[in-house]
């Protein structure tokens, strides 16, 4: 594997039997049992990612943090958690680390880590989106989703809770304290830019982009409930390499271009890849003619 496609860490797509045509697609829950150890995810580029966000909190404040009025309890109780883990798992580099007191508590928590946090609270017998500290969102809007339920969250998004809605509440209800969970998600982006809301803020989009200016965008995510406010806690880790990066490995070069293929036409269009996909798949399928 490349340098540039081992960024990426994760390649969800290569997950599973391979795609078989547009009428065989589903959206994967796909969550895995958590070892809490792996919780927070530091890396090579752990530093770089802190500092973005550092930069972004500064530039656009309103943009990168939001947060129900009423949910700071469940604020106060995952930034405890999360200090802790920090400082039992890294004690060298987080051993004296403490919240800012001057922040809100979910802000000042993950200013710490290179994560995005995003807060579930319960509501009325429901969880609904409760806040969060998103610096790196793939093309929505923060302040959008506060007190939505998991399918108002979920509503933009092509067939996904025609699909899953029900499994995402079965899954939500089953969630414990003494178990946690992560996925994978993947995407395709016209940027390497990893701030990409949609309230104006973010840099100008590329006019008709070719295929080399295309980067694959991998989000690791993690879900955890919390025993005194019984919230949940939706870590997301972002990766982000160059799509051609891909070509290096023919393996993943014909799985992605598999994959591509398999979008139907709404979910091509809620990825905004209606016009670019097939360009893309055949970019990727003439490397591998040429290996």
């Amino acid at each position: 594997m490349s340098e540039e496609l081992g960024r990426l860490r994760y390649l969800p797509f290569m997950d599973g039997p391979a795609p078989t045509g547009a009428s065989a697609f589903r959206w994967r829950l796909g969550v895995r049992p958590l070892d809490v150890d792996d919780w927070i995810e530091l890396g090579p580029d752990a530093d770089d990612a802190i500092a973005a966000k550092a930069v972004l909190n500064a530039e656009n404040p309103d943009t990168v943090f939001a947060v129900l009025a009423d949910a700071e309890p469940e604020s106060n109780e995952v930034a405890r958690a999360l200090v802790e883990h920090l400082r039992e798992r890294w004690p060298e580099r987080y051993g004296d680390v403490e919240l800012d007191a001057r922040l809100h508590p979910l802000d000042a928590a993950a200013r710490l880590v290179p994560e995005d946090l995003v807060l579930l609270v319960e509501r009325d017998g429901r969880l609904v989106f409760g806040g969060g500290s998103v610096c790196f969102p793939n093309r929505w809007d923060l302040r959008s989703k506060l007190g939505l339920s998991m399918a108002g969250v979920h509503a933009p998004v092509a067939q996904l809770n025609e699909q899953l809605e029900a499994p995402i509440d079965s899954f939500f209800d089953r969630l414990t304290p003494e178990r946690s969970f992560w996925r994978l998600g993947w995407g395709i982006l016209d940027t390497a830019d990893r701030y990409t809301p949609l309230d104006g803020t973010a840099a100008p989009r590329p006019v008709d982009p070719a295929p080399d200016q295309y980067f694959l965008r991998v989000e690791r995510e993690t879900l955890r409930r919390f025993p005194e406010t019984n919230c949940v806690l939706f870590t997301i880790r972002t990766y982000v390499a160059p799509i051609l990066a891909a070509a290096d490995d023919p393996d993943v070069a014909c799985r992605l271009a598999d994959s591509l293929s398999a979008l139907p036409d709404d979910v091509r269009g809620y990825k905004d890849l209606r016009t670019t996909a097939d360009a893309l798949i055949s970019t990727l399928r003439g490397t591998l003619a040429n290996t």
